[in-house]
């Protein structure tokens, strides 16, 4: 748990997972509780392979990250911390509000 791996992998799936939370909340007014439970297995299997996926370019020694126009390792460290704090934000107003915190 040392280096910059954890802060990018929770990161990382910090975005798909608010992405995916919110996306299915709007389209579904379903809670992110009720998302989980109706489908865990998948949900896992698909956090447990994207965190295997971001493992992989730390083994690569001596290389620089690739940058393109907005897309650096800066900015993807921001947008995971912004996507943490918007997923505990979404569950603790679903948490407040007793169900679906938007719709």
């Amino acid at each position: 748990f040392d280096g910059p791996a954890p802060e990018i992998i929770n990161g990382r799936l910090a975005m798909l997972g608010f992405a995916a939370a919110l996306g299915a909340e709007i389209a579904t007014h379903t809670p992110v509780r009720s998302q989980i439970l109706q489908a865990p297995v998948p949900i896992f299997f698909t956090f447990v392979l994207l965190s295997s996926a971001s493992l992989i370019p730390l083994g690569i020694v001596g290389r620089k990250p690739v940058e393109f126009g907005p897309f650096n390792p800066r900015a993807e460290l921001i947008n995971g911390r912004a996507a943490m704090l918007g997923f505990v934000t979404l569950v603790v107003g679903e948490v407040l509000t007793g169900g679906a915190s938007l719709f």
